[in-house]
């Protein structure tokens, strides 16, 4: 969102989608790899001064539902010292407080990717399409009263977009499938009221206020949910789609 949409709002964590099962042992040979990565990154960029190293590596939501698990994911963090530095001991221990969170989702679907390159002579990565960030925010905002949690940093984001971006009707039809096939992933199976349950507005509006505080000036909940809510019932509901 702030990198490419040049949204205000920033987080401090890194979300991966992997379209793949978990396969056996996956977190410690992760854990090996990216060892090793970081170690050729740091040196490569011109940082040979900093150490990075995976901390910690969890399944969610326990630690023997990975490969067994509906929605099996793996949080984990990787942490960051200069050489020589009090902070580096605490590395070696896996206990250091200067870290990086990510979160890894498996059996993910995507509908569609695009490639974003960092600056002018940066790396290029893979990251969700507009229509797939989209759906994929609007199932976060669904699953709210499964996980017990509230998004309301989801209502600000699409509604951000909503206001930057138009879709023509072939877009409707392939945000609405992509946004289904995410859902049914989840074992969701969403219509058109969907986003107007009573528990899922009272979620995403908890603590919207609270967003000020990155934000500084921030609209009114209900004019931003207003938005996403009747971009929400443009979607072709009830027609199917060609096979």
């Amino acid at each position: 969102m702030g990198v490419v949409y040049d949204s205000p709002r920033h987080t401090s964590d890194l979300d991966f989608t992997i379209t793949m099962p978990p396969e056996k042992d996956i977190g410690f040979r992760l854990r090996a790899d990216l060892d090793q990565a970081l170690i050729r990154s740091a040196v490569g960029l011109g940082y040979p001064d900093i150490v990075c190293r995976t901390q910690r590596v969890a399944a969610k939501p326990k630690k023997d539902s990975l490969e067994k698990g509906s929605f099996p994911a793996l949080s984990m963090t990787i942490a960051y010292a200069m050489r020589g530095s009090a902070e580096e001991r605490h590395l070696n221990r896996r206990r250091s407080t200067r870290i990086v969170e990510l979160d890894l989702s498996f059996n993910e679907p995507i509908g569609s990717y695009q490639i974003v390159k960092l600056g002018q002579h940066g790396s290029r990565i893979h990251a969700y399409s507009l229509c797939d960030l989209i759906a994929e925010k609007l199932r976060a905002l669904l699953q709210q009263t499964r996980r017990n949690r509230g998004r309301r940093q989801d209502i600000y984001d699409i509604s951000l977009l909503l206001r930057r971006f138009q879709f023509d009707e072939a877009e409707l039809r392939f945000l609405h499938k992509t946004f289904q096939e995410k859902c049914r992933a989840r074992q969701i199976e969403p219509d058109v009221n969907s986003l107007s349950d009573p528990d899922v507005i009272r979620r995403a509006e908890a603590e919207w206020g609270s967003l000020a505080l990155e934000l500084g000036s921030l609209p009114p909940f209900f004019d931003c949910f207003e938005a996403v809510e009747k971009f929400y019932r443009s979607f072709p509901w009830g027609i199917s789609e060609p096979s």
